[in-house]
């Protein structure tokens, strides 16, 4: 009886054991999932001396083998045996005083990548609360539903014999062309200081692109009946590629003022994308603010207001860094302008996509018989001419950023 006891007793103690270890495996696992997922909070920033940035591995974006797992260091790390087999390896953020004055963001203080990111430290940087995290995803994920909507259309649509509808999907393809592109540029910015430049210089494109998207659909389907067959609706989109090319050099070139005149370089890249908006928004403005009845009121008049409305509130977070400028380090992580811009842009692009379709729809028997639809070659011809110019531009400031002596383009960095 005694001995059953005693192996009973055994028993439970084992029992006991193994459920303390599981416990305390299952909280530690929970915990360091918790830490990775929210990032590390701004009492957690490493402080006193800036964290060298030098080293071929830093360099790369990971951790050397000989470094102990600290705050100070990277948010999880094989080096400690106890994470050894939990370690997620996310590349460690930095302030804004350890990283170069190129990458600084205005009232954005903490949730800084390395400066010399790997492009598999900035892929997985997607997947961690970094002060560019959000940016991604607000134009990653409507790339996914703006294609979606691109591919469904195509579907239910006889693209070879029915050319009243090759207007509307260069506008639709251009449209998922510009949220891509955006989400690269923010994901793989951090590669370097000339990738930097690039990578946004390819966004500025691709915005430009869409511009004229946009103009070629409103040509076809939102110009009003007054306008119609007019000088000014033969010029449009021949007006409007010459926009996308100018545009796109302006706002290249804007970012070789960023450091030295960061206000002339606002003003700049604001005006490099106000006015050509401002081109192709012109038969809607004669339609929201000139015509009082005309045939063209119809029931899309209600999405170009809120498109306009949408468009102006987007421009209006872009330009003035609201609310992050009264509250530095407050919305380093979530709600900062840029990702409000991001939303507006994407609720503006929404609105303007359903009201083009519905001028496509509730107009197509007039538009036929009164309007000169433009042919294939001329909408090729426009498409291409803004490729070739577009990339040309972004090439050529490319190419300087190798010519321009680094202290020169970054003098005011220490």
């Amino acid at each position: 009886m005694h001995s059953c006891y005693t192996v009973f007793i055994l028993h439970l103690n084992s029992l006991a054991t193994w459920t303390c270890c599981v416990s305390h495996k299952h909280l530690r696992f929970a915990c360091l999932v918790l830490f990775c997922v929210a990032g590390r909070p701004r009492s957690q920033e490493p402080s006193g001396r800036a964290v060298s940035l030098q080293g071929s591995v830093l360099g790369a974006g990971w951790p050397e083998a000989s470094q102990p797992c600290s705050n100070a260091e990277w948010v999880t790390g094989s080096s400690c045996p106890s994470l050894k087999m939990l370690s997620l390896k996310l590349p460690r953020l930095f302030r804004i005083d350890q990283v170069p004055q190129v990458f600084h963001e205005q009232g954005i203080l903490f949730g800084y990548r390395h400066p010399q990111s790997s492009a598999t430290a900035c892929i997985l940087s997607l997947f961690q609360m970094t002060n560019e995290t959000l940016n991604i995803w607000t134009h990653l994920l409507p790339f996914w539903f703006f294609m979606w909507r691109f591919v469904t259309t195509l579907y239910v649509t006889d693209i070879q014999n029915d050319s009243y509808s090759w207007p509307l999907f260069v506008y639709m393809g251009s449209s998922c062309v510009y949220p891509l592109a955006s989400s690269c540029a923010h994901t793989f910015s951090s590669m370097s200081k000339n990738a930097r430049h690039i990578c946004y210089f390819l966004d500025y494109g691709a915005v430009n692109l869409f511009s004229l998207g946009s103009a070629i659909a409103y040509s076809a389907y939102s110009v009003p009946d007054a306008m119609v067959s007019t000088t000014f609706h033969d010029y449009y989109v021949p007006l409007a590629v010459l926009n996308t090319v100018i545009s796109t050099g302006l706002s290249c070139y804007s970012r070789f003022l960023e450091i030295q005149k960061p206000r002339l370089c606002k003003m700049v890249r604001v005006l490099a994308f106000a006015y050509p908006y401002t081109w192709d928004s012109l038969p809607i403005f004669y339609r929201l603010f000139l015509l009082s009845a005309d045939g063209v009121q119809n029931e899309a008049v209600l999405y170009h207001q809120k498109h306009t409305a949408m468009t102006l509130l987007a421009s209006f977070f872009y330009s003035a860094h609201l609310p992050e400028r009264l509250a530095p380090g407050r919305f380093d992580y979530i709600g900062h302008s840029h990702q409000l811009f991001h939303v507006c842009v994407i609720l503006a692009t929404h609105l303007q996509m359903e009201a083009i379709l519905l001028d496509k729809t509730l107009r197509r028997e007039w538009l036929l018989a009164n309007s000169r639809p433009l042919s294939f070659p001329q909408i090729a011809g426009a498409i291409f001419l803004c490729l070739i110019f577009s990339l040309s531009n972004i090439i050529y400031f490319s190419a300087t950023l190798y010519r321009i002596p680094e202290p020169e383009l970054h003098k005011k960095e220490t």
